[in-house]
């Protein structure tokens, strides 16, 4: 007795020091709004080194006395109250014996009533049988633990649990996790039928025919409600897209052996410069070329100063960030006639861009 009491003792200080006036004010449902939850556990056990194991010629060698490795169990609760639940659960036993050469085999089932003190933390009391080889013991057994809830359904739990019999002192560690089934509430609380009465209410009859924004598809469910009208809808009423490529180009000429942008051209680099404004994750390459008169080192400097120049009206008067714009000089390499004449030269000398992204576009009837 006085064992016994060494082990749960601890497990109701913790469980009433955890009820506090915040926890108490609380109307929720401490043990569950379920009327059932089943859970997988695993569990590390310490069992009593008193217990012998038995070989086939009658020798005894003592179990062993240390943590055993993580082991299987099954586990099903039911809330009774608010705070109170009661829960039976089954676990795998596999046990080692001191030097290591046999196992016992067996399992240990009980039922216990969990009382829990808020939301999270509870502690038990219940009657264990655990059975390791040859060994049968009727235990009391006393529980704290704690839940975590992931979802509505869903809770990780964790628990420290102790039971006692004569000589046996056996200790387990547990890890689980727990699904809940239903949501009428605890089996002894007057809500529950309330609940139940609730669920069989009749819904009020529901408007099934007005389509106020006209898509073909009945407020009741459409869930894109005012869509435009004209465009064509899915089954749930939102706006059909297809996805289009829309693109910009920009060509600036130069007179000979000038990087000054005339006039000529300011609407089209304000054109680019709206285009990049309104797609901005976009960013833009300018190819600077000359056109076949004079060095190759020469038309180089002179293509990257024409690139620099249309990039510098982008950023100073257009308000484009520097870093979306970059500049390359190709020389006299690229041409667009490869002669030398009159038309020839007006045309090769040129800064040229071309942007080009997906929108999502509305279909239309």
């Amino acid at each position: 007795m006085k064992k016994f009491v060494g082990i749960a003792l601890p497990a109701v200080i913790a469980g009433l020091l955890a009820v506090s006036p915040q926890a108490a004010a609380d109307d929720g449902y401490y043990a569950g709004t379920e009327d059932i939850s089943v859970g997988l556990r695993l569990h590390l056990t310490k069992y009593s080194n008193k217990r012998f194991h038995v070989d086939g010629m009658g020798n005894l060698t003592p179990f062993s006395g240390s943590l055993q490795s993580p082991q299987p169990g099954l586990e099903i609760q039911v809330p009774l109250t608010k705070r109170f639940a009661v829960r039976s659960y089954y676990d795998y036993v596999d046990v080692e014996t001191d030097n290591a050469q046999n196992k016992g085999y067996g399992r240990m089932m009980g039922s216990d009533v969990l009382f829990f003190a808020n939301h999270n933390w509870y502690f038990g009391l219940g009657i264990n049988q655990t059975k390791v080889q040859e060994h049968r013991d009727r235990m009391v057994r006393g529980t704290l633990g704690y839940r975590h809830e992931i979802s509505d359904r869903l809770f990780l739990k964790a628990e420290y649990a102790a039971q006692t019999k004569s000589d046996f002192n056996d200790q387990s560690f547990i890890l689980g996790m727990a699904y809940t089934f239903g949501n009428s509430g605890p089996l002894f609380d007057n809500t529950r039928d309330r609940r139940r009465a609730e669920q069989v209410v009749e819904e009020p009859t529901e408007d099934r025919t007005t389509d106020t924004d006209g898509d073909g598809v009945p407020d009741y469910r459409d869930e894109c409600p005012n869509t435009p009208r004209g465009h064509v809808v899915d089954s749930r009423g939102c706006t059909v897209y297809t996805t289009q490529q829309v693109s910009e180009e920009l060509r600036v000429g130069f007179a000979f052996d000038s990087a000054r942008v005339t006039s000529d051209y300011q609407g089209d680099i304000r054109r680019l410069a709206d285009f990049m404004k309104e797609h901005p994750d976009t960013q833009v390459v300018l190819h600077g070329h000359t056109d076949l008169i004079g060095t190759a080192e020469y038309n180089q400097r002179l293509s990257e100063r024409r690139a620099a120049a249309v990039r510098d009206i982008l950023v100073n008067e257009h308000g484009i960030a520097r870093s979306r714009v970059q500049t390359r000089g190709h020389g006299m390499s690229q041409p667009v006639v490869n002669e030398i004449s009159l038309p020839a030269n007006a045309r090769n000398r040129r800064t040229e861009a071309r942007l080009s992204v997906e929108i999502r576009v509305p279909q239309t009837r």
